[in-house]
């Protein structure tokens, strides 16, 4: 546990992420400190770990912040990009850190993107690129007419500074009457490239997945959304695919969680891209030896060759929780 944390809940392991070379991560909890909000960053030495420095605060925040909520690092682990979807009353903001030798400090200040509608909860998912010089931020937003109004925004860095690359993204083939919650996950391949971003709500709740890729400074849907098959709606409906995203270091194969399949067991489906043509690789994935209504689906991870897969099950044996592997 990180040192330093203040306040009577603790949520830390709300979010996690790990360096590609394994040796640097990065947990948050959006609740420290009056649900401010704060990260730790741990480095591995000798297969031990320990806390680098003080707990990291962005500044500039507004409110009750929630920092921590989401967080990645660059593959090298020298950025880390921190969601604080409370700020500026659940407007929401991103905050960049960068590590010299073992000091961490604030670069730049907090990033908001332009065009957010109301309660935009930008932080909501972060991700960033290999080389950390790609941010992506998604916001599970509510608009002025109490609907979502979910984006997701992308920034690039140039010699130190941040820069929002283009308008917000938004799926332009969502249907049914609720907004898809495009950007509830949001996932970049190691190039920065290409981006996935879930969609649960799309379809009055089956959900989907929209693919982005970049061309110079310009972003644009890759094909129609992704939708897996052999999906069955729980009770109420619902199978949300789109909750998790992940992609492989390419980009060419991505993996989409819907917790809420067959009666909440949940399931994850991995589609493949040859040249800009997506199609679904088999059929859904579901963990053997489950237990219950696992919510399989939950949260998914994607090895860099996209080979090994790993989905979350945070209900599965009476909510202990346990992860598959494929």
């Amino acid at each position: 546990m990180g040192s330093g944390a203040t306040g009577q809940s603790h949520q830390q392991g709300q979010s996690v992420a790990i360096s590609a070379d394994g040796n640097t991560a990065i947990v948050g909890d959006p609740s420290d400190s009056g649900n401010v909000g704060a990260v730790w960053v741990f480095t591995r030495s000798g297969g031990i770990w320990t806390q680098q420095g003080p707990k990291l605060v962005g500044s500039g925040a507004v409110g009750q912040s929630n920092q921590g909520q989401a967080v990645a690092l660059s593959g090298d682990g020298a950025t880390a990009i921190i969601g604080g979807v409370g700020d500026n009353s659940a407007a929401g903001a991103a905050w960049v850190f960068t590590r010299n030798g073992a000091i961490w400090t604030q670069q730049g200040t907090k990033l908001v993107g332009s065009g957010g509608v109301k309660m935009a909860y930008e932080g909501t998912s972060v991700t960033l690129s290999g080389d950390g010089n790609t941010a992506m931020i998604g916001g599970l937003g509510v608009g002025n007419d109490g609907y979502s109004a979910s984006a997701a925004w992308v920034f690039a860095r140039n010699g130190g500074a941040w820069a929002q690359q283009g308008p917000k993204l938004v799926g332009n083939d969502a249907t049914g009457p609720y907004v898809a919650v495009v950007g509830g996950s949001v996932a970049l391949s190691e190039d920065g490239n290409t981006a996935i971003l879930g969609g649960m709500n799309d379809n009055t709740f089956f959900g989907a997945a929209w693919v982005f890729t970049r061309s110079g400074n310009t972003w644009a849907q890759q094909g129609s959304k992704l939708v897996g098959t052999g999906a069955v709606r729980n009770t109420s409906g619902y199978v949300e695919q789109g909750t998790s995203v992940a992609l492989s270091g390419d980009g060419n194969t991505a993996m989409i969680g819907g917790p809420c399949d067959n009666g909440n067991v949940g399931a994850a489906w991995v589609f493949t891209r040859i040249d800009a043509t997506w199609k679904q690789q088999g059929p859904k994935l579901v963990g053997n030896g489950r237990t219950g209504r696992t919510f399989q689906g939950q949260s998914v991870s994607l090895s860099r060759d996209g080979n090994t897969a790993i989905i979350g099950g945070p209900q599965d044996i009476g909510g202990a929780g346990a992860a598959s592997l494929f």
